[in-house]
């Protein structure tokens, strides 16, 4: 298993010091030469130096933790401090009834005292196991924490009092002249598999990052079982394994030391002091705002005099800033809506409005305020406003307002205008229709008489009659299509839904009377619906399929097609189609088609101008129209509508 990156760093250092240790007991044990046993009177000294570490260190362990509890409540916690409680009596007594000290209660000797000790050892394993294999942030209550300090109490003061009172005591675990005992030494070996068990625990846990001194509490399992180690191998209490032993031990006990005392009471402060840090940013955020800010900031107290007031403040209302914190609220409006305002702020601790303010010099201005209310950290009651000119937005506001009272009126005069000029387009079409039509009449009349008489015309000068009376006929023709065109233009719309079948029908039968000798093949798809006015689309149709037929006159097995198809943007298209002549490209007015090309509708110069006002009936319906040809190859004429409602 690997570690989380965080952990890697002080695994080293640990893994390093742990290196150093075993690296000592390795030598000690691979070269008898480098063995020693130290004079009594200096062994007890040095006993009792590092027994009186411990014992300082575990009261500090139990201080810090038990004052951390209280601000954290965490159990891991209550268990440790707890712990290091007893493990401080079980010290004590087993440096006091070390052999060299005083006599406490009974002689002191080296039996009695390990008994303490091995008790000590086992509440430490046994508080790092269940700290290893435990949830950090599960928490208890005060009753819960005095129980487990009570629990360490009575094992370590039991404990301490059985071995003060029982002499048999003496003789478990150390037999002068012979040594330790197999039950001292498998009491060892229990405490450094339960320190193992702990630090496989403990490094299981380095997966992720946890809240808690995770690699302190590691260092400190791994080393405890290698200081137990070294108590399962001295043959006398003064000899190198002791010393080293004791030793580790210290080391193990500074390191629960630097998890409890330095990680959870120097924690806080990194934490306090990052605090003050983001406090610091924080408020030169707010100093650069406030000094920036565009608009007007001003603090009052709850009299209203000003407290606070941004350069905006002073700028706005053309007074310093120091005089400003002289005056209030009073002495910058007068405005009778203030007193509503003030009332919603202390109802609702929040208001905003409009109110005429006063400048300095005496002039007054529009003003937007919002403003709320709140407890200074002191209790005094406190009020922060900001304010908007918004006289040139008011201005701006009103004068919209007029252009729009007004623009009213210019539509409608506008509306008028355009009314009389169509009016009077109207008017000149039709007498221009009647005053084209005179001469036409005059000529078409001269010609006929030119006929009737023309037994003696030869075949070239009937040729030019011909031609003659075409060109009168076509003038006609397209006479009658500018009117329809001006008329399409004009005419209002009563959309409802058609039934195009029946359009295209009757636009059919309309072109068989008049020319019945024709036979053309034509194929009306049923239910064609859409929407639109009916007049004008029954002009549509006419158009298109009057241009259809026409245009089909020179082939025998003419064939018109009126249907409806689907769109690639899911649109209705409707269609007429026919196998004429075809288009010649750039003959006429083009037509545009649904993606933006242009086709050439047609040859005839009549056609131009019908399918121009077919294009101009599609488009006040919403729709387009196209047209797709090719000469010799027929047309279709493409075109949309909004579709009849289900």
């Amino acid at each position: 298993m690997v570690p989380h990156a965080s952990y890697r760093r002080p695994l080293m250092l640990v893994s390093g010091v742990w290196l150093i240790n075993a690296a000592v007991l390795l030598a000690f044990v691979l070269v008898p030469s480098l063995h020693f046993e130290l004079p009594a009177a200096v062994h007890t000294n040095l006993h009792t130096l590092f027994e009186t570490v411990s014992i300082i260190v575990s009261m500090l362990v139990f201080s810090a933790g038990w004052f951390t509890f209280s601000r954290e409540g965490r159990s891991n916690v209550a268990l440790l401090c707890s712990i290091f409680l007893g493990v401080a009596i079980l010290d004590f007594v087993h440096l006091l009834s070390y052999d060299g000290m005083p006599a406490f209660f009974i002689p002191a000797k080296d039996g009695k005292s390990i008994s303490f000790f091995l008790a000590a050892r086992l509440l430490v394993a046994g508080a790092l196991l269940a700290i290893a294999f435990q949830p950090w942030n599960r928490r208890i209550g005060n009753q819960e924490r005095h129980w487990l300090m009570g629990l360490s109490l009575v094992f370590a003061l039991g404990v301490s009092a059985y071995g003060l009172v029982e002499p048999a005591i003496m003789t478990w675990f150390f037999v002068p002249g012979s040594g330790l005992t197999t039950t001292k030494i498998a009491v060892e070996y229990l405490i450094i598999a339960l320190n193992l068990a702990a630090a496989a625990g403990f490094y299981r846990r380095m997966r992720e990052p946890q809240p808690y001194p995770l690699v302190s509490l590691f260092a400190a399992a791994c080393l405890m079982a290698l200081s137990e180690l070294c108590f399962t191998l001295y043959a006398t209490f003064h000899d190198q394994y002791s010393i080293v032993g004791h030793v580790i031990k210290v080391e193990a006990y500074l390191f629960v030391f630097r998890a409890i005392f330095i990680e959870f009471l120097e924690g806080p402060h990194r934490q306090l002091e990052s605090a003050r840090a983001d406090l610091l940013e924080s408020e030169e955020k707010y100093r650069l705002l406030f000094e920036n800010a565009p608009d007007a900031y001003l603090m009052a107290n709850a009299d209203g005099s000003f407290h606070t007031a941004n350069p905006a403040a002073s700028a706005m209302f053309g007074i310093p800033r120091q005089d400003l914190w002289r005056i209030g609220r009073n002495d910058v409006t007068s405005d009778p809506r203030l007193a509503g305002f003030l009332e919603e702020r202390g109802r609702t601790g929040f208001a905003r409005g409009e109110l005429i303010l006063r400048r300095g010099d005496g002039t007054t201005f529009l003003a937007e305020l919002s403003s709320s209310s709140y407890t200074h950290s002191r209790g005094r009651q406190m009020s922060s406003t900001f304010i908007r000119d918004i006289t040139a937005k008011r201005q701006a506001e009103e004068e919209v307002l007029r252009l729009n009272a007004t623009l009213e009126q210019r539509v409608r005069d506008r509306t008028a205008e355009l009314q009389v000029a169509n009016e009077d387009l109207e008017r000149f079409a039709h007498v221009m229709a009647h005053d084209l039509r005179s001469p036409l009449v005059a000529i078409e009349g001269f010609a006929g008489l030119l006929r009737r008489g023309g037994e003696s015309m030869d075949d070239k000068q009937k040729h030019y009659l011909d031609r003659i009376q075409a060109g009168v006929a076509r003038m006609a023709e397209m006479i009658d299509a500018l009117l329809e065109l001006a008329d399409v233009s004009r005419a209002p719309l009563k959309t409802q839904t058609l039934d195009l079948s029946a359009i295209a029908d009757k636009a059919l039968a309309a072109c068989r009377q008049r020319d019945p000798q024709r036979k053309v093949k034509a194929v009306v798809e049923n239910s064609l619906l859409g929407q639109g006015d009916a007049r004008l689309i029954a002009t549509v149709m006419a158009n298109l399929i009057g241009n259809a037929w026409k245009h089909t006159v020179r082939n025998p097995d003419a064939e018109i097609v009126v249907g409806m198809e689907p769109s690639a943007q899911g649109r209705v298209v409707y269609f007429v189609r026919d196998n004429g002549s075809g288009m010649k490209p750039g003959a006429v007015e083009t037509v545009p088609d649904e993606s933006g090309t242009q086709q050439s509708p047609t040859e005839s110069p009549r056609a131009g101008v019908v399918l121009a006002s077919v294009r101009r009936i599609i488009g006040r319906h919403g729709g387009t129209v196209w047209a797709e040809s090719a000469p010799g190859q027929g047309v279709v004429f493409r075109f949309t509508l909004e579709p009849a409602p289900l």
